[in-house]
């Protein structure tokens, strides 16, 4: 297929055929664009016309690039059959061909150009809804590139979803970079897509030394081939290392430490030097320890591969043991560069409103980038959604920092992650009052003076000129910083007053469902001191189950999500106040689709 497209691509250079009929540009596989120098700016000739798909395959006509799959014009296409009976296709209901004749493959190159071109006149041009999505396709940096440059001009695409494309960090940073501007794009969600390292720098000299003279006396080609082998073995270590060192604090977050876990082990009689393949490997660390999922048969491989003992397949627990125990320390960096490609669509440059990492294996090395952006105070993002990631109590802290800068998100999904009560209360820190002391009295009340100021500033500008606001080119208007009033609250105490300062929030949800949150003191601990009518999820959760045994009287006429305020439920302490998060809860799902069980109180 790809000597047939790139003969085509020949062909396609000439404006007609033989018998004058235009060719169609080349059919796209992988790679087949890398030999073009991608433009960083559109080209003069280009004329936008707003919409993704039309604009894409114009851009692609100018560079002479093979149109992505994802981008090709598309009909519904009905089949044709001579017979009153339906046909075998209509019967089992799968999709016919939309051929009907197939194409003289003597000519391979030419025949398919002409075919398509045929095809494509028979197509209409389809119209574009605000929804543009790319599920199990496979880009290359080319068309990213293209398409990162005509992001700005597009009008009439408000959500981008890209699920399971397989994009690495470059084609990320390209996507990113597309989202500025006047830019229509509101929403994007990028689901099941785990990045690799990129190939880190090694330098030739320290590569080549030691070598004897016979050896240096190698082509251009076999020495630059053995420096990109050198740096793939690099990375490859690296990933391993970062793989392992994710899946040892995994353990150190469900049972305090390691050495626990491991006298789990001893006590449930395990054979430590017993060889295990990928199914009994996992299947035994589920059964144990609790923990399944990809990343168990990640870890099985690297195990299984050249850095350790293990291989033909088989791993043992020792080997597991001895591997977490001597990882090296890994501290999270500020620069880490897959960390750096998510946090580019956070940044306060960015357009988007709501972004969505689904299921791309984000661990607190990707969350310290995340949350430096986050604490730019990006006015204009209001939703992050974070489902199904690796991220544990030693993320959320840098979540808490970016939370506690940043006041404007209003939903945080933090559902299916790793998350124990530990995180659960460094989640609620940033909205906990705090108590002040008597010399920190003025400048608070200084503080909320300003902030008052603010408010009447911004109110008063917006009703003297609403066109102040910052309003793109297409009429989309962005959204602008919300002076928020801080709140000074006093209570009686026996030494006097004592008073706390309340920091406002825009957060209307936080969902940590199906987070291994078991404790119901810790929820009725952190409750009241949350944002004043903001949910907290929390289905599917040994917490909430614990605590729906406990108090039922406060699940009575609740529908399918009850409302818990346990400030209002109860007789609140002085010390709190009577507002606070409102709980979400299903315990009864949640203890049908769980594993552990909680016994009711006497």
């Amino acid at each position: 297929a790809l000597e047939i497209a790139l003969v085509g691509r020949k062909m396609a250079k000439k404006e007609t055929t033989e018998e004058g009929q235009k060719i169609w540009p080349p059919v796209w596989v992988y790679g087949i664009n890398d030999h073009l120098d991608i433009p960083t700016e559109l080209p003069p000739e280009f004329e936008a016309t707003g919409c993704l798909g039309a604009d894409f395959r114009q851009l692609c006509s100018l560079v002479n690039a093979a149109v992505h799959p994802a981008f090709r014009l598309k009909k519904v296409r009905e089949a044709v059959s001579k017979s009153p009976l339906p046909s075998s296709h209509e019967r089992s209901g799968r999709r016919p061909s939309f051929t009907t004749k197939v194409p003289d493959l003597t000519r391979a190159s030419l025949s398919l150009g002409l075919f398509m071109n045929q095809e494509e006149a028979k197509l209409q041009p389809v119209k574009e809804g605000p929804h543009f999505s790319a599920k199990s396709f496979l880009f290359d940096r080319a068309s990213m590139g293209l398409l990162s440059i005509l992001l700005p001009t597009v009008r009439n695409i408000k959500v981008l979803c890209f699920s399971d494309c397989n994009l690495d960090w470059e084609m990320l940073r390209l996507l990113a970079a597309g989202l500025t501007s006047s830019c229509s794009v509101e929403s994007l969600q990028i689901e099941w897509n785990s990045l690799d390292l990129p190939l880190p720098s090694l330098d030739e000299e320290a590569q080549l030394k030691g070598e004897d003279s016979e050896t240096a006396e190698v082509s251009a080609f076999d020495r630059a081939s053995g420096i990109l082998e050198a740096r793939e073995r690099k990375r490859y270590t690296m990933q391993s290392d970062r793989l392992l060192l994710n899946f040892r604090e995994w353990l150190e977050s469900r049972f305090d430490s390691l050495e626990a876990a491991w006298q789990i082990l001893d006590e449930a009689g395990v054979d430590w030097d017993a060889k295990l393949q990928a199914p009994d490997f996992h299947v035994l660390l589920f059964e144990k320890l609790g923990v399944n999922g990809q990343q168990v048969l990640e870890v099985f491989e690297v195990l299984d591969g050249p850095d350790y003992d293990a291989d033909g397949g088989e791993v043992s627990l020792e080997v597991l043991k001895d591997a977490l125990q001597g990882l090296p320390d890994l501290s999270p960096k500020e620069d880490d560069p897959l960390g750096l490609s998510f946090s580019g669509f956070l940044e306060p440059d960015c357009v988007l409103e709501c972004v969505s990492f689904r299921a791309c294996a984000i661990s607190r090395f990707e969350l310290g980038p995340m949350s430096a952006a986050l604490s730019k105070c990006p006015w204009q993002l209001r939703a992050l959604n974070l489902w199904e990631n690796r991220i544990c109590d030693v993320g959320v802290e840098f979540l808490a920092t970016a939370l506690d800068e940043y006041r404007g998100l209003e939903f945080l999904g933090l559902g299916r992650n790793r998350i124990t009560d530990h995180g659960l209360q460094t989640l609620c820190r940033p909205y906990r009052p705090v108590q002040l002391e008597e010399a920190e009295l003025s400048a608070a009340r200084d503080r909320i003076v300003k902030q008052e100021a603010a408010i009447k500033a911004a109110a008063a500008a917006k009703e003297k000129a609403q066109a102040q606001s910052q309003v793109t080119e297409e009429g989309r208007q962005r959204r602008n910083s919300v002076p928020l009033l801080d709140e000074l609250e006093e209570r009686s105490g026996e030494e006097g007053p004592i008073f706390s300062l309340r920091k406002m929030s825009e957060l209307r949800c936080l969902v940590l469902s199906e987070n291994p949150i078991r404790s119901a003191d810790v929820l009725e601990a952190v409750q009241p001191f949350g944002p004043r009518g903001a949910d907290l999820l929390l289905h599917c959760t040994e917490a909430a189950t614990a605590l729906g045994l406990r108090r039922p009287e406060l699940l009575k006429d609740k529908e399918r999500k009850p409302l818990l305020n346990l400030g209002h439920a109860k007789d609140a302490s002085a010390s709190a106040p009577p507002e606070g998060w409102v709980l979400r809860l299903n315990p009864f799902e949640a203890h049908t689709n769980t594993v552990f069980t909680v016994n009711a109180p006497a």
